[in-house]
C-alpha cells in the first residue's frame, strides 16, 4: 500500500468521527482550573507542542524510531484525537503514514525489548482515533510480542526492572485490551504493576529507582506515575489487582505534593530539594495529578493547586518554538545521587515534548 493511499484512507475517516468542540482556554475549563494566563492554555499550547514535533526531521530520514518517537506520536495522536483537532489529527497521521508501507518495514524496531515494542503504542492509538483496520493489526502484533514467551510468574519476557519498563509495558496492554476487551491484556497489565509496587513503591508512595538504586529520580517516578495513571483509567476497575494499584496511585499522588517546588516544578531528584527542576517529570506528575482531578480520586485544593502550578511552571520552560527546556537525558540506573545530580539537560529533547503532551490533553478535558 502506499503512502497516499493511506492518507486518503485518513482523510475519509476523520470526516466520519463525530463532532467535537475541542477548545481548551480559560473559559472552558474555568469551573476546573480556573482561567489561564494569556498564551499559557493547555490546548493553545498543546497544538504548538504537536506542530513542533511536525516540524521536526522526519523520523524516517534519521535513525528510525526511537522510543521517544514512539511516544511522542502517540501523545500527539491522542491530543489531537480527542479534542478533536481533525486536521492537526491528518497531519500527524501522515507522518507515521510510512510505517504501513513495505519502504517502512525498514524504520519499525523489532519487538524485542520494551523500548521497542512501545512503539505498539502509536498504531494502536492511531486505529483507536481513526478506526483504520491496518494499524490495529500493526499494534496488536506488538502487543503480543510483548508476551511471547512468558517468564515466571506470567511475566513479560521484557520485564526489565526498570520505572520506564512499568510504563512501556502495561501501557501498550492497556490498549490492547481496551480495543479488544480480551481480559488476558489485563491481566498481563496488572502483573506487571503490582510487581513494581511490591519491589519499588515506598512507604511515602515514591518509587526506588532500581533495586540497587535507592534515589528517586524524578523521570522515572514519572514513568510510574503514567503508568499507574493509564492503568486506572484504562481497566476495568472490577479485576483482580486493580484495587492495589488504585491504592499505590494515590499513595503517590499524595507523596508528590510533599515534594512539589514552590514554583510549581519538580526536581532531578524529586526529594531533594538542592536538585536541579526537570521538566519531564513534572509534566508527567501533572498529567497524573490532573488525572486524578478529573475523575474525582482526588480531592481538595491542594490537588487543583499544584496541577495548575506544574502547568504554568510548564509554561516558563519553554522557548520560543515551544521546545521544552531542562530535560534530563537519559539515565541509567545508579545506587548514587551525585551521579543524577550531573546529568545533563537538553532543550526540546522529546521526553518533555510527549509528556507536556500527555499533561496538555488532560487538562483539557
Amino acid at each position: 500500500m502506499t503512502v497516499r493511499r493511506y492518507c486518503l484512507l485518513l482523510l475519509v475517516s476523520v470526516m466520519l468521527l463525530s463532532l467535537r468542540v475541542a477548545v481548551c482556554g480559560a473559559a472552558t475549563t474555568a469551573g476546573t482550573w480556573g482561567p489561564w494566563p494569556k498564551g499559557d492554555a493547555p490546548g493553545t499550547v498543546g497544538v504548538k507542542l504537536v506542530r513542533n514535533l511536525l516540524a521536526r526531521k522526519h523520523f524516517a530520514m534519521a535513525h528510525g524510531f526511537s522510543y521517544m518517537e514512539s511516544c511522542a506520536g502517540y501523545a500527539a495522536a491522542r491530543f489531537t484525537g480527542s479534542l478533536g483537532h481533525k486536521r492537526l489529527l491528518a497531519a500527524v497521521v501522515k507522518r507515521y503514514a510510512v510505517i504501513l508501507t513495505r519502504r517502512g518495514r525498514k524504520y519499525i524496531p523489532p519487538p524485542v525489548n520494551v523500548d521497542n515494542s512501545v512503539f505498539g503504542l502509536l498504531p494502536l492509538e492511531i486505529y483507536q482515533q481513526t478506526g483504520l483496520k491496518p494499524y490495529l493489526k500493526l499494534g496488536m502484533r506488538f502487543a503480543n510480542a510483548q508476551w511471547n514467551k512468558p517468564i515466571a510468574g506470567k511475566l513479560s519476557p521484557e520485564t526489565n526492572y526498570y520505572l520506564d519498563g512499568a510504563f512501556k509495558l502495561a501501557a501498550v496492554q492497556i490498549h490492547a485490551w481496551q480495543i479488544t476487551h480480551k481480559q488476558r491484556y489485563a491481566r498481563r497489565a496488572i502483573r506487571e504493576l503490582l510487581l513494581f509496587i511490591r519491589d519499588f513503591q515506598q512507604p511515602d508512595g515514591l518509587f526506588f529507582h532500581g533495586i540497587k538504586a535507592h534515589v528517586y529520580w524524578g523521570r522515572g517516578d514519572g514513568w510510574m506515575a503514567s503508568a499507574l495513571t493509564e492503568a486506572v483509567t484504562g481497566l476495568p476497575a472490577t479485576m483482580p489487582g486493580y484495587g492495589k494499584i488504585m491504592k499505590s496511585y494515590k499513595a503517590m499522588m499524595a507523596g508528590l505534593l510533599t515534594y512539589q517546588a514552590k514554583d510549581g516544578m519538580w526536581r532531578q531528584v524529586v526529594n531533594d530539594p538542592k536538585a536541579w527542576n526537570e521538566s519531564s517529570c513534572t509534566g508527567m506528575f501533572t498529567y497524573a495529578l490532573a488525572t486524578g482531578v478529573n475523575h474525582g480520586w482526588l480531592h481538595g485544593k491542594k490537588y487543583r493547586t499544584a496541577v495548575k502550578k506544574g502547568w504554568l511552571a510548564l509554561c516558563r520552560h519553554l522557548d520560543s518554538k515551544y521546545n521544552v527546556r531542562d530535560v534530563c537525558i537519559l539515565t541509567e540506573h545508579a545506587n548514587n545521587w551525585g551521579y543524577y545530580l550531573s546529568r545533563p539537560k537538553q532543550t526540546g529533547n522529546l521526553h518533555g515534548q510527549f509528556s507536556m503532551m500527555w499533561a496538555a490533553r488532560e487538562l483539557c478535558r
